[in-house]
């Protein structure tokens, strides 16, 4: 069997609470994987999770990282993904290094995520490209503008082009966003990567970020926000022979529920495998109000019931 280790970040706050929801949906639903690796890392000086978080790994079998990894990018907090999964590509013993988002949750045995039949990296698509932006000066002020790009002609093509061409990429793919379903030149949602250790891709990923820090290419409004995905999205264009797109069960955007075509939009809970929440577990009542509505029965609602809301502030 293809072997796993499971890759997040963690620092004090609402992510300790998340880090241990997605600790605890591993060991009880990632089946044949329940029990492999999980390295958890928190990479910026001066944000040490507490004692109560490191008895929890250590009753969960986790194995805590404080190795400080991002000291040049202490603002971006975002990036920290990239520095962990990089480094956890160099320390894994394992067939495939998996990184996860901390606010996301495994429901079911990830058997897409052993790589089998010759893939190098697994992703899922983005959900939206500019679905949901207004134009307003208000809105450019107090909002992360998306930063994809629908090929010649889109507003932010020319910033793709010269960063395929900063970094030496010369694929030009392009994949379906998960919600809206646009065309766009290929860019994934960085809260799943699943990378084949052997490739190095996550090696690569770091190299890439640093390379476009250094140049100074950030989106035409200078946000760092998205530059883990644009970093993420040259070395899938490098990768591109070898990259997987994985089904819609993987990084489920659960909060686009409605937006998805069916039958992902009515889907069971149970018939996930990998959910992403953002900040909505946090939200008394959330998985109650959902719509679609989501099954009473089975295994996964209740135990999420039992879990939830999260305590703390998201």
């Amino acid at each position: 069997m293809t072997s796993l280790a499971f890759v997040a970040c963690v620092e004090p706050g609402s992510l300790e609470e998340k880090a241990r929801l997605l600790v605890r949906s591993i060991r009880r639903f990632a089946g044949a994987h329940r029990d492999a690796p999980i390295h958890t890392f928190a990479p910026r000086a001066g944000r040490a999770v507490g004692e109560a978080t490191r008895a929890f790994f250590a009753a969960y079998g986790v194995t805590h990282h404080d190795e400080l990894l991002n000291a040049d990018f202490d603002d971006y907090a975002i990036g920290n993904k990239i520095f962990a999964a990089a480094r956890a590509e160099e320390i894994a013993r394992e067939d495939v290094v998996v990184f996860v988002d901390t606010d996301t949750v495994i429901l079911a045995e990830p058997r897409e995520l052993e790589l089998r039949g010759g893939a190098d990296i697994g992703v899922r698509p983005v959900e939206f490209h500019r679905w949901g932006e207004r134009d307003s000066e208000e809105y450019r002020r107090t909002h992360h503008l998306r930063v994809s790009s629908a090929g010649d002609g889109d507003r932010g093509d020319d910033y793709w082009l010269r960063m395929y061409d900063l970094l030496g990429v010369r694929a030009r793919p392009f994949v379906e966003t998960s919600c809206d379903r646009v065309r766009i030149r290929a860019y994934a949602n960085s809260g799943l990567v699943a990378a084949r250790r052997d490739a190095g891709l996550f090696g690569q990923w770091k190299r890439d970020f640093l390379a476009l820090a250094a140049a100074g290419h950030r989106p035409a409004n200078g946000d760092m926000h998205y530059m883990d995905q644009l970093s993420l999205a040259a070395t899938l264009a490098r990768a591109w022979t070898r990259a997987r797109i994985l089904d819609g069960r993987y990084n489920y955007p659960i909060v686009g529920r409605p937006l998805l075509a069916e039958p992902l939009r009515s889907a069971r809970l149970d018939e996930l495998v990998h959910v992403h929440y953002h900040s909505y577990f946090h939200e008394d009542g959330f998985l109650a109000a959902l719509q679609p509505a989501v099954e009473r029965d089975g295994d996964v609602v209740p135990w999420l019931r039992s879990q939830l809301p999260l305590p703390g502030e998201p």
